[in-house]
């Protein structure tokens, strides 16, 4: 490789940093005075159990819920912004930016997959309620087995509604039992159930499928007859590293959902700020941490991206989104809104995750998609940053 593809985009990454200490200090100054247009966390939560409406906009919520954002305005952001990079790519606008669903042109049916099975686990479990828990995770099914069971098996009838089901029945079951049975008595993060329930019931399902006689393997890199229009080139990105590396970053933010797309990512994050200043208490559970989750999110996924830029520039994809979307915010939830808990958790995160993800997606069976190495891995680090941390607040309880 030459020196200028090794060139690391130093300035924006100095630039994320320096803003995302700045939008801190500005979100934390203007939290006090916002408004309560929109509707609390804790109303949508309870009126969701008994009412159609509410659960409808639970739904769109769940968009947000992989970035523990779960706000109304960011789902809407997410799924518009997916449909409109989608016709962009499709139009072959230069507006496009990065190419959704890794150009595979499978965008519509994993999306209609990802949607059949959230709008099934909600219906089957978006009416418990465990005592001393005020949190279903309905969102689970959305961000593995349904899209990746597409990916795998092909844009039919068949690969839609088997992935939609077998995600819906397999994953959210299994987070809601290892979230009461192990994590919460043992005081571990959330997180740790949500991505082990994707995990797990990720390989249940490829294994069950590899025996249904109705499911036709295919190679989840090959493209349908809708083919977009390949990734950025290592010459295009090589050229351009700090415009590549701010695009990338907001790509991340989409990155769970299989769209990897800046528009779509952006369009989540300005979704959540809207439902911010609309009320604070509605975003993040209602903890009135989403200044320091903003923040931790934006420092991990800078972090990530620099650390491992090489991967990026020689390759088409790596796992960089990993700790944007798991121990960061995790930490946040768990431990609080230190600004130590945000920039330790943001870097341990940021430089843990992604090649551990890689690692194990390296070694994992060809007809098991990538998400079981992704969410092993935000268990795994979730886990271990988790117990570092606590032990570090048991020293020094000033930190915390």
């Amino acid at each position: 490789m030459s020196t200028k593809a090794r060139t690391r985009p130093t300035a924006a990454f100095v630039g994320v940093l320096g803003f995302a200490a700045i939008l801190y200090l500005a979100m934390c100054a203007a939290q006090p005075h916002l408004p309560h247009v929109l509707f609390d966390y804790n109303t949508w939560f309870e009126r969701e159990a008994d009412s159609v409406l509410y659960r409808v906009l639970w739904l769109l919520g769940d968009a947000t819920e992989p970035h523990f954002q779960k706000t109304l305005l960011g789902g809407i952001g997410v799924l518009a912004g997916s449909v409109i990079a989608y016709l962009l790519a499709k139009a072959k606008s230069p507006l496009a930016g990065t190419t959704i669903c890794y150009s595979s042109g499978k965008w519509p049916y994993v999306l209609l997959a990802s949607m059949l099975s959230l709008a099934l686990s909600v219906a089957l479990y978006g009416g418990l309620r465990f005592e001393g828990d005020a949190w279903i995770p309905t969102f689970v099914p959305y961000v593995c087995v349904a899209g990746a069971v597409v990916l795998l098996y092909g844009c039919t009838a068949a690969s839609v509604l088997t992935g939609a089901v077998l995600g819906a029945l397999l994953t959210t079951p299994v987070t809601m039992f290892m979230r009461e049975v192990i994590c919460l008595p043992a005081g571990l993060p959330g997180v740790i159930a949500s991505v082990s329930g994707m995990w797990i019931g990720g390989i249940i399902a490829f294994e069950l499928c590899r025996i249904l006689p109705w499911m036709e393997p295919v190679d989840y890199t090959t493209p349908h007859s809708g083919l977009l229009a390949p990734p950025p080139s290592a010459e295009e990105k090589s050229a351009h590293p700090n415009r590549f590396f701010l695009r990338r970053l907001l790509a991340d933010y989409s990155e769970p959902m299989f769209v990897g797309n800046e528009i779509a990512g952006g369009m989540l994050v300005l979704g959540s700020m809207l439902s911010w200043i609309l009320n604070p208490d509605h975003p993040f559970y209602g903890t009135g941490w989403f200044p320091a989750l903003i923040t931790c999110q934006l420092i991990t996924g800078a972090v990530a991206l620099y650390a491992y830029w090489p991967h990026w520039i020689e390759g088409d994809f790596f796992p960089s989104f990993v700790p944007v979307v798991s121990v960061a915010p995790a930490m946040v939830l768990t431990f609080g809104a230190s600004p130590f808990i945000i920039v330790f958790s943001a870097v341990l995160g940021g430089l843990m995750c992604p090649p551990i993800a890689n690692m194990i997606n390296e070694r994992i069976p060809a007809h098991w998609h990538g998400m079981v190495g992704f969410t092993f891995s935000m268990a795994f680090c979730s886990f271990s940053v988790g117990v570092l941390l606590r032990y570090i607040l048991m020293a020094f309880p000033m930190l915390g």
